[in-house]
């Protein structure tokens, strides 16, 4: 790993070790990357496959996402069956109004979104999005209707959480087209 990438890498673990330390008792991790990898894709074969994006890529990327990338480090985890791809998972740790939340998003195949899940949120309980709600992202696209107030409706009293939700579904969708899509044409 490149020297660069791996103190960014340091980093982004100094930054949310950090932020367990530092919170008020009030965070909750709730399952590991591997825990949630195993959940989402039973008796697949994951393959991790770390990319550092380009000027041209991230510019794609967002504006596709119409959202913020929070790292050119974007490291995409292929569940694989065989020889047949069961989905991509993105993890996504972004600040909701202070604190950082862990979210894992899945891909299917068919560039819709399978699952959407928090592995860790460190702001009060009360801003935490709930599996009901959670329940609204399978079978999304990139589209119009992913955005809040369209087809997500706003978490009651958690409207940061809903934007935060909704970029990072937005992103790991941006970045299955920009990253998946033209690999699996070229095979």
């Amino acid at each position: 790993m490149e020297p660069r990438i791996r103190l960014h890498v340091l980093s982004v673990l100094a930054a949310s070790l950090l932020a367990l330390v530092s919170s008020s008792g009030q965070a909750a991790v709730f399952m590991t990357q591997p825990q949630a990898l195993a959940e989402a894709f039973p008796g697949a074969r994951i393959e991790r496959k770390p990319f550092v994006l380009t000027d041209v890529q991230v510019k794609s990327v967002q504006q596709r996402a119409r959202a913020k990338l929070t790292s050119k480090l974007v490291v995409e985890y292929l569940a694989w069956r065989g020889d047949t791809l069961a989905g991509t998972a993105w993890f996504d740790t972004r600040v909701v109004r202070t604190m950082p939340a862990v979210l894992m998003v899945v891909v299917a195949p068919d560039r819709s979104v399978q699952r959407v899940e928090v592995l860790a949120f460190h702001e009060p309980p009360d801003y935490r999005p709930t599996p009901r709600w959670l329940g609204l992202f399978p079978g999304q696209r990139l589209d119009d209707r992913l955005r809040p107030g369209e087809g997500i409706r706003y978490l009651s009293g958690a409207t940061l959480t809903t934007r935060a939700v909704v970029d990072a579904t937005r992103l790991a969708l941006s970045l299955y087209e920009e990253l998946i899509v033209p690999a699996r044409l070229q095979r």
